[in-house]
């Protein structure tokens, strides 16, 4: 099993990184978050969007959510393949509606499922709230053996619960001011490091963030040793 960071950085691809978005790759193949870039990051990677065989959405801002209309157009004229998509309330409406403002009218029930709930997935995934503005959905993902849980956008929140002895906390630090981190309603790297040791996480990835210099990193490090300052195209193998 293996954890392919898709994308990096932040909604204004900030320092040349791509929106967040993170594959892990095992038994199945899921797809945290889709920004607009995300049919250019899965080739620039290897793979082809048919490859992929579920999405899950933390919320509905559009370097979150907007890629997903551009894997339907793969899907449906160039790969030939369909996705199962997990989200918030709300997004199949938002997908159909932006595709067919955009693209030729096309019968996107043939490649996108959008699912009730996430006992329809074949791993086992659980949720919980994040703190943003729209609504955010953390996820946990237990899968080969493997915890991994992904963060979306969210200001500080206890994940003591959701994130309890996951392999791999995957966490947003989109800001290093905590005034405007908390304006903003998302998170510093620092609250990212003390959330991952409150959880008893084994690693913590930082992600969307800004490029953090050595003593920001120092900073966090202090706090959580094993944490990985992601960079687009990295591959975290699983033991």
């Amino acid at each position: 099993m293996r954890l392919v960071l898709l994308g990096t950085g932040d909604s204004f691809c900030s320092d040349g990184r791509g929106s967040t978005s993170v594959l892990i790759e095992g038994s199945a193949r899921i797809l945290l978050d889709c920004p607009p870039q995300i049919v250019y990051a899965l080739r620039l990677n290897g793979y082809c969007p048919n490859d992929v065989n579920h999405a899950l959405i933390s919320h509905m801002h559009g370097d979150h959510v907007v890629g997903l209309v551009f894997l339907a157009e793969s899907l449906l004229y160039r790969d030939k393949g369909s996705l199962d998509i997990y989200g918030p309330n709300g997004l199949k409406r938002l997908v159909y509606t932006l595709y067919h403002m955009l693209f030729p009218k096309a019968d996107l029930h043939k490649v996108l499922n959008f699912l009730p709930d996430l006992s329809a997935l074949p791993f086992t995934c659980t949720k919980a709230r994040g703190a943003h503005s729209p609504p955010d959905t953390i996820y946990r993902i237990e899968l080969d053996g493997t915890t991994v849980v992904y963060t979306g956008d969210t200001t500080q929140v206890d994940l003591s619960k959701i994130a309890k002895n996951a392999d791999y906390l995957i966490h947003e630090a989109a800001e290093t001011n905590v005034a405007v981190a908390r304006r903003l309603r998302h998170s510093t790297p620092v609250q990212a490091a003390r959330a991952a040791k409150r959880a008893g996480a084994r690693n913590l990835v930082i992600i969307h963030s800004p490029r953090l210099t050595s003593k920001q990193k120092r900073q966090v490090t202090r706090i959580f040793p094993r944490t990985i300052f992601s960079t687009d195209g990295q591959i975290i193998e699983v033991p």
